[in-house]
């Protein structure tokens, strides 16, 4: 129940694997996470075979995110890990975990002994050792296939098929982050948190994916043509062949919070399914530098102001928008009772419009002296929608500001449904103290 990052003393991170799940919101070693998936591809016909939309809660996957902060306290890179998350491209076994970096150079990414993150060179598309479909066909190495970067690329050019009137050459930008020092059209996300204000940093990325795309490799020495039937020259044909990826982070010195969604096809043809299609998958997560569960107050109170974001869909079947909201948090260390109020929850997009996202939720704190200690839950009924509110406390206990003695920032994750509508939310929250 306290945050260690493989990758060294700069990064945060969240814990890559499930301890429980209460309230609808799964518990990491530093963090709690939500997440939904597409619907439309459940549809008998699927109405949208090349896309996916919808929002339907689910539970069973894992999604790690890791960032890594300067000693000014901007994100500067940032790494989504997911897995477990029911995409399988042959209909048989879960698809290779993703590890997607947002690099913006070719290559390959990895996991060295220690679960640390590597990047390596990628393979040429002759190399048959490595892309072995053409030697093992659907026996192939799946895990080849996966968190590769083809893109950008020289000598060959991106390949769409008709009636594509652009073709994009590049897989990402990279990471885009609100530092002053680098020019973008992020100024309205930098944060006023040092100054003793209550926003957040914000950083986003996107990626165009090609993962499980058996045309990465050539076909046998001595083929005509010397690729691999159903491509069209060496290499994958243009970037998102296969799916996009893209993460939105907000982020004060200790908490983090993160909305990612992952498109990706799933029942590839190639590797011996029928009928494929892409599923998307959509999720939340609060995470960071965790108190420390012996640290956290036994007495005394505390107040919190930030931020809430998410994701809501008034039925099943419709696209989810973003919404947002003003988050506040008051602390009982006695009772261990921990309020989150999330107000005026509206579209992030134009026209601004009102979502029943805006809730009320009374947690509980694990007992004084226990591990559990710098985490809260409970349950959630604003009068629409039901679930549970999950959160845990981050950085170091300090009396500075107008409120009480407890952690510097609060954080946590939601999930809600209306089982009558088919509404549902899935959404997260940040707070520092007053």
């Amino acid at each position: 129940m306290t945050m260690s990052c493989v990758d060294g003393a700069a990064w945060q991170c969240s814990g890559g694997s499930i301890l429980r799940s209460e309230n609808g919101v799964a518990l990491t070693r530093s963090g709690v996470q939500v997440y939904g998936k597409s619907t439309s591809d459940l549809l008998v016909p699927n109405p949208s075979e090349t896309g996916a939309f919808g929002l339907a809660l689910a539970s069973g996957g894992v999604a790690e995110v890791r960032v890594n902060k300067g000693g000014d306290g901007y994100i500067s890179q940032a790494a989504l890990l997911l897995s477990k998350l029911d995409l399988s491209w042959d209909a048989r076994t879960e698809r290779p975990p993703i590890i997607e970096t947002f690099n913006p150079t070719q290559g390959r990414v990895v996991l060295d002994s220690q679960g640390a993150i590597s990047f390596v060179p990628l393979p040429p598309s002759n190399d048959l050792a490595f892309y072995d479909y053409a030697v093992r066909n659907t026996s192939g190495t799946q895990s080849n296939y996966a968190n590769n970067r083809y893109f950008p690329r020289t000598g060959n050019p991106s390949r769409c098929t008709p009636p594509s009137a652009t073709c994009p050459t590049i897989e990402t930008i990279g990471l885009k982050n609100a530092r002053p020092a680098i020019p973008d059209d992020r100024a309205d996300t930098r944060g006023d948190w040092r100054e003793g204000g209550f926003k957040p940093d914000g950083a986003d990325a996107g990626r165009l994916h090609e993962d499980g795309d058996i045309h990465a490799g050539d076909a046998l020495p001595g083929s005509n043509p010397p690729w691999l039937a159903g491509g069209t020259g060496y290499g994958v044909p243009y970037p998102g062949a296969k799916g996009y990826r893209a993460l939105d982070l907000w982020s004060f010195q200790y908490a983090n919070l993160a909305s990612w969604i992952t498109q990706d096809t799933v029942q590839i043809g190639e590797w011996g399914a029928l009928d494929e299609h892409n599923k998307n998958r959509r999720g939340m997560a609060a995470f960071g530098a965790v108190t420390d569960p012996a640290a956290v107050p036994a007495t005394g109170s505390a107040s919190y102001s930030g931020i809430a974001y998410g994701r809501y869909s008034r039925d099943a079947a419709a696209e989810p928008a973003f919404f947002s909201g003003p988050a506040t948090v008051t602390v009982n260390f006695v009772s261990r009772e921990v309020i989150v109020t999330i107000a005026n929850t509206v579209t992030t997009d134009a026209p601004v419009t009102a979502v029943p996202v805006a809730l009320r939720a009374v947690t509980s704190m694990g007992a004084t002296g226990t591990s559990s200690a710098n985490y809260m839950t409970g349950p959630v009924d604003n009068g629409t929608l039901t679930g549970g509110l999950s959160g845990r406390h981050f950085g170091p206990v300090v009396a500075t500001g107008s409120s009480g003695r407890g952690p510097e920032e609060i954080g946590g994750a939601f999930s809600l449904s209306n089982a009558a509508t088919g509404a549902v939310a899935i959404g997260g929250f940040i707070a520092r103290k007053q």
